[in-house]
């Protein structure tokens, strides 16, 4: 492969539930449609012959495909779901948006043409030489046409090659986000210990931490957690299931985009997994709130013998729990007028920051 772009993204480069140790997960079914889908109808699609003018109409093509995700990409953040080329929302990229931002008409002879986005080296067992070991492991924009003795898979950097329907079913499947039901592992379960265990080992800071979120399913799992002291000390993880041990793969992920980051790594981690909200979009994430401990005393609407247990705040909320029992979530909105909330435990917590804002910071809450 020569010439191929390294792509550096700035914030480099859900969904299921709000997040909380104990809610209930549900899994989304419409992934698992995408590629029995495939499966079936992939002997029916019109096929043609590859000759010379084919092959050069995908060669422009190509050229097309690849200026559209790096002209577009900071609008359009593009995912690999089931290895198709897809927007961030995982619909599907469609050719009618590539024709319409890059003035390009999609000849008639390539209608049956799928846009797949993956590492080069997944697709290196079907195509052998036509891909180089030594090319760069970022995904790319690839063609897979339909043709006589097969499909025709390509890109802008990696000349073509025809592999067989039962490869190219393969190839596809191999990227499938399906691993099993996604679920919230029982605290008291060796899959829970062992995740934790994991995360132990990778920051000592965490033992015995507070678990904000977690969910996995067969291969992977997340899991979100802070300082058992320090509700600002919050780390989010990715981690694969090896031999019933767990093994971070993917740290850190509360500094990135982690939807983006975890599948240009792992393109077939279910990102269903993850919770809704995204850590780094909060700048402002602490365990102080003294503040609001202050101030509460001082208009009377806290006990002055009231003492602090747990807090933490972010966004436009924040979190107290006190040694009598009580326990507050305060909203400050955009005009800096705060409102108080006493709550039971963090399942009203949650339902009445869900009210307030559309995926809340609820990790600042105290699941313990």
């Amino acid at each position: 492969m020569k010439n191929k772009k390294t792509i550096i993204i700035a914030s480099i480069v859900s969904a299921v539930a709000i997040g909380g140790v104990g809610m209930v997960i549900a899994n989304n079914s419409n992934n698992a449609k995408k590629e029995q889908s495939f499966v079936n109808d992939i002997s029916s699609v019109k096929r043609v012959k590859l000759d010379d003018k084919i092959k050069e109409d995908i060669k422009k093509l190509n050229l097309v495909l690849d200026d559209y995700y790096m002209q577009t990409w900071s609008d359009n953040k593009f995912l690999s779901f089931f290895s198709y080329f897809s927007n961030y929302d995982k619909s599907e990229v469609k050719i009618e948006d590539i024709e319409k931002a890059m003035k390009y008409e999609l000849p008639k002879s390539l209608s049956s043409v799928n846009i797949h986005f993956v590492k080069p080296l997944s697709l290196k067992p079907y195509m052998q030489d036509k891909i180089s070991d030594k090319d760069l492991e970022i995904l790319t924009v690839y063609s897979a046409l339909p043709v006589k003795d097969g499909i025709y898979i390509s890109s802008k950097f990696d000349e073509g090659k025809v592999i067989s329907d039962d490869e190219y079913k393969k190839f596809v499947l191999e990227h499938s986000w399906e691993h099993g039901k996604i679920r919230t592992p029982d605290k008291q379960s060796e899959e829970y210990k062992n995740i934790l265990l994991a995360v132990e080992n990778k920051d000592i800071n965490l033992k015995d931490g507070n678990v904000k979120y977690i969910a996995c399913d067969d291969k992977y799992a997340i899991v979100v957690i802070s300082n058992k002291y320090d509700g600002g000390y919050i780390k989010e993880f990715a981690l694969e299931k090896k031999d019933n041990k767990y093994e971070i793969i993917v740290d850190e992920l509360e500094t990135v985009d982690s939807k983006i980051f975890i599948n240009y790594a792992y393109t077939d981690f279910n990102l269903d997994m993850l919770p809704l909200y995204e850590i780094i979009k909060y700048k402002d994430i602490s365990s102080d709130v003294s503040s609001y401990v202050k101030a509460f005393k001082e208009s009377k609407d806290l006990g002055e013998n009231e003492e602090l247990t747990y807090g933490a705040r972010a966004g436009n909320f924040a979190y107290l729990e006190f040694k009598s029992g009580l326990k507050m979530l305060v909203y400050t909105d955009n005009e800096g007028i705060s409102n108080i909330y006493e709550v039971d435990n963090y399942k009203t917590a949650i339902s009445q920051m869900t009210k307030l804002e559309q995926n809340p910071p609820v990790f600042i809450l105290n699941f313990e």
